[in-house]
């Protein structure tokens, strides 16, 4: 994976964030699977069988799924969200 490519979904992730089409509460329960085609919520990209697919279970009875990346760079930058709120 290039850097640029982490910059990018940085990006996405601070203005879903901003925009509140990404939430910030902690997940209740995390699930690590298989890819099942469905869209990652940072990215916008399939995560396909080939992938490994996390979800997020919120209190708000959403669930949200993510790529490793993509899930990594969005508890981050909720973990900054908090912080300065």
């Amino acid at each position: 994976m290039k850097d640029s490519d982490t910059a990018n979904v940085v990006v996405l992730v601070r203005s879903k964030i901003q925009a509140g089409a990404l939430p910030t509460e902690t997940p209740t329960k995390m699930w690590v699977g298989k890819g099942t085609g469905l869209t990652c919520d940072a990215c916008a990209v399939e995560v396909t069988s080939a992938d490994i697919e996390y979800e997020a279970d919120l209190p708000s009875q959403r669930t949200l799924r993510f790529h490793q990346r993509c899930l990594t760079v969005w508890e981050e930058e909720r973990g900054k969200d908090r912080q300065s709120g």
